[in-house]
Order: structure tokens, then sequence, then C-alpha cells
């Protein structure tokens, strides 16, 4: 975790510096999440842009999060289980979907980028690289755009490749863990119809292979003392298709807009799901914008999904990614500018925003779920952010 964390501060010191040209500027954002399990998770965000001559511009982005209240061992209060798990003599700690061990678990991740732009062109590489206790990702990406129809139409493009690892640590290692890698590429179209209207599309591909499952995740097989490991294929395919539709209009002398987003999931799993969402953003002054969103979501399970296993599946998980459910969010956003009087040390633009999220999965058929079984789950994310202009 440490190198990741390095990486960020140098970066950052050596980017405030370097700063100073028109449209630099430092975003800072604080998030606090929420869940009805009692997990918290705190992340603190970082992102500074700098411009290099008139096409080129270099970003940082750097991000640490520390998670709480996400494993519980078994047999404890709050833990919705009854006993202990042990393995080669060790008690298995944390029945939910992190691996902390200690009051607060940490992670750092850090991405640094280069855009080049020019006359409705767009090309962009980046690196990530993010560390925790028992994983790690590195990941190189490449994306661009280009405008013509008299700018009126789009086309974009973008493939990314996630190098990553995880290495459960004390008895959990026995149950899993070892490389992924996810391949994922797209395509995009958009085309504006009107001067207040635009309608778009686009396809993603993603191929992910190697070790694809969860270690905390142990099934319950009957007739079976104890919990069994997690087994899944090694490979996935898996193709979204999403449409969007956005109409602006004016409220009085401001501007506004609708927008609406269809997308289509499935993978070679069987997998599937729907996606809607729907946003309303409004002008309420120059400055001041006001955004409602609200999403459906519904999935369908992967064909091995059993509520039970006997213990002769080929394939079994416990793991609430891969069960049929339906969930919903509801978020708002405002956002708006400091005072033009404010010294230019003081942030220009403030937002902050709230999105919850309902789920119907009732009960405690997968382990990590520690709420009553005649309650929602339910999570929620606060977000405030701060931009200053350098």
């Amino acid at each position: 975790m440490l190198i990741p964390v390095t990486i960020s501060v140098f970066s950052l010191l050596a980017m405030a510096v370097w700063a100073g040209e028109e449209g630099d500027k430092l975003d800072t954002k604080f998030e606090v999440f929420h869940d009805r399990n009692d997990v918290t998770a705190v992340s603190p965000i970082f992102l500074l842009s700098k411009g290099i001559g008139g096409h080129m511009s270099v970003d940082w982005e750097g991000q640490l999060d520390v998670v709480t209240g996400a494993s519980r061992e078994l047999g404890t209060k709050g833990s919705g289980q009854a006993g202990t798990l042990t393995t080669a003599g060790s008690i298995l700690d944390g029945v939910s979907g992190a691996s902390q061990q200690g009051p607060w678990e940490p992670r750092a991740g850090s991405r640094v980028g280069l855009t080049w732009s020019d006359k409705g062109r767009v090309f962009s590489g980046s690196l990530y690289a993010s560390r925790e206790r028992d994983y790690q990702s590195f990941s190189p990406a490449v994306g661009g755009s280009w405008d013509f129809g008299e700018r009126n139409t789009t086309v974009s493009w973008g493939g990314s490749w996630f190098f990553d690892k995880e290495f459960p640590y004390g008895a959990w290692a026995l149950l899993g863990g070892g490389p992924k890698r996810v391949q994922s590429y797209n395509l995009g179209l958009s085309q504006i119809l009107t001067p207040l209207s635009l309608v778009g599309g686009n396809v993603t591909f993603t191929r992910t292979t190697g070790y694809i499952g969860h270690p905390y995740n142990p099934v319950t097989v009957i007739d079976t003392p104890g919990f069994v490991g997690e087994h899944l294929p090694s490979k996935k395919d898996a193709v979204a298709i999403a449409g969007q539709f956005l109409q602006g209009f004016h409220l009085g002398s401001e501007l506004g807009s609708f927008s609406t987003e269809y997308r289509a999931y499935e993978d070679s799993w069987q997998l599937k799901s729907h996606t809607v969402t729907l946003k309303w953003t409004q002008h309420l002054t120059e400055a001041t914008i006001f955004r409602l969103q609200a999403r459906w979501y519904r999935q369908w399970g992967a064909a091995f999904v059993k509520s039970q296993y006997v213990g002769d599946e080929t394939y079994l998980t416990a793991d609430i990614r891969y069960y049929p459910f339906s969930s919903y969010l509801a978020g708002a956003k405002l956002m708006s500018e400091f005072p033009d009087g404010w010294p230019g040390w003081l942030p220009r633009r403030w937002d902050l925003s709230y999105d919850h999220l309902w789920r119907n999965t009732h009960g405690n058929m997968q382990l990590y779920q520690l709420y009553p079984a005649d309650a929602w789950y339910m999570q929620g994310t606060a977000r405030a952010g701060l931009s200053w202009d350098l």
C-alpha cells in the first residue's frame, strides 16, 4: 500500500508547483458510505489537472479508502451466524465482502493520465494502481473520440486492462486467491438532433479470466459440517449495450434537461440484467445547478446459483453479485460557485450530493446479509466536494 501512497504524495506536490495555466484546477471530494450491515467506508479523493501547451493536458487522481465493520467473527453479535468456522485450527474471520482485521482497513489508489485534444479529436491514456492488504490492481487504459459532421456526431472508443491479484491472509488462503485478468473494450456513438436534444449508444465487451471468486464468502452445503469454499468458472465473457436520450428545455431564463438511459447486460454465466436511469438537471441560476436521479436495476442470477447446495455441484457460490435481485436508487446533487470577490487561494466551486439505494434481498441466504429477514438492504453515500482554479 505504501507505493501508491508515496507516488500520490510526490505527484501531488510536483504538479501543484507546476500548475498555473488557465484551466488548471484541483478537485477534492470527501465520500462517506454506510449500509445496513453497519459497514462504513470513508474516502478522500483528489484530482489535479494541468494543461500543457494548447492541446495536451495531464491529470493525477489519488484516493485513500478506509473501511470498518465489514468483517465479523462467526458467532459474535451481528454476525448472523451461530458457532465458529475453523480451518487448520484457525478461526476464519470475515463473512462479508471485505477482509479487514482490526478497526479499519486502508486501501490506496492512484491514477495518472495524459490527454491530447484538437478540433474535436481526443486521445487519452492512463495508468492506475491500487493496493490493500490482500488485493492489488494495476491497469493501463486508452481511449478517444472524434467529432465530425459539423461537430454534431461523435464516435468514441476505449480499452482497459486490469492485472489484479488476490492473496487472502491466514486460514482464508486455503479457500481461494490468485491472479485475475480483466480486459474491457467499448465503442460509442452520439448524435445531436436539435440544439437541445441528443441521442447516443454504446456497447462494451468484457472478458475476465483467472480467479474470479471471493474467498471470504464460504458456502453452506446440506449435510456437510462447517462451510465449503466458493468455486466459480475461471472465465467469463460479458456484453453490455446502452442507449441514452437527452432533451434540454428552458425553465424561465434558465436551462434544464431530462435524460434517460437503458442498459442491458448478459454474460457467459447466463447472468442477465436491465438498468433504467432517469435524470433531471436544472440551472437555478447561471452558476447553481440542481440534479435529481432515479435508477431501477433488475438482475437474473447465474445459471449455477442455488439457495441450497448438496455438494455434488461443479460450481457453487454464496456471493450476492451472482444471485437474482432488484435494486432502486434515488439521489440528489447541488453544485454552485463561491462569490467572485473571494481571494484566489480559496476554492472556486462546491458540490454536495447523496445517493440512497434499496435492494430486495431479504433474509440471510448469503452469509454477509446480517439485517433482519423482513427488512430491505439499504446503503447511503454522501459526498462533499471543493474545486480550486490554479
